[in-house]
């Protein structure tokens, strides 16, 4: 029995705005970790663990309540990621007690990412999500059969939107290009753009079915309140 409070529209577009920044914000953080597997180059980074949720969630948002909407739930991730590590930055030059020497500088490995990687996530989460709902919205006005089909929709708009958010961080953010501490090598920037597109491409195209499609219908079926 789902609680009273999820029997509105309204009630779920603040539930799925919430845990879009949450992720968002997670995912910020979570990307400073390359992940090898044991390989001589980067694979992906950690962020990808949760990253597919972000791009689940701007299509069912932009399935159930319009373009509009979901380019403003967008906005104001970005802007509150964009916030949240600057907040973090800050707090690294803050002084702290000489007994917590150690903690201070495990904090800073996490959270000096640096202006560069701060405005690259920034810029490419707000343009990657931006391509995400503007393709599934262009491709939902067609009266094609595929346009119609919400599980082609929303994996051809991921597809396209996690290029464009990959690329964008990853060259923005570690290009080798000598202006930053921390840079990668450009084999390892595509690969890292590569497989990390392949695998959130892979699973939404598994969650679809199972969590995107079933939560848009459900909502689309519920009628506004004004009491949330």
């Amino acid at each position: 029995m789902t609680p009273p409070i999820l029997h509105n529209r309204q009630s779920w577009l603040l539930l799925l705005t919430g845990t879009y920044c949450v992720i968002s914000v997670m995912m910020n953080y979570l990307c400073m970790k390359p992940l090898s597997f044991g390989t001589s180059f980067v694979w992906m980074d950690g962020g990808l663990l949760i990253s597919w949720i972000v791009f689940l969630i701007s299509n069912v948002i932009v399935e159930a309540y319009g373009k509009r909407t979901a380019i403003f739930v967008t906005g104001i991730a970005a802007l509150l990621t964009l916030i949240i590590s600057f907040l973090g930055l800050l707090e690294v030059y803050l002084p702290t007690m000489p007994q917590y020497t150690d903690q201070a500088t495990h904090f800073a490995f996490i959270f000096s990412n640096g202006p560069r990687t701060i405005l690259a996530s920034a810029i490419a989460f707000f343009i990657g999500n931006w391509v995400n709902v503007s393709v599934i919205a262009s491709l939902k006005a067609q009266q094609t059969a595929s346009a119609r089909n919400f599980w082609v929709r929303a994996v051809l708009s991921t597809i396209v939107g996690q290029i464009a958010d990959n690329s964008l961080f990853q060259v923005l953010a570690f290009a080798p290009i000598g202006i930053s501490r921390y840079e990668m090598l450009w084999t390892d920037i595509w690969t890292a753009v590569g497989m990390s597109s392949l695998f959130e491409t892979i699973v939404e195209a598994f969650f679809v079915p199972l969590i995107t499609i079933p939560l848009t219908t459900y909502i689309t079926h519920l009628t506004n309140h004004d009491n949330i």
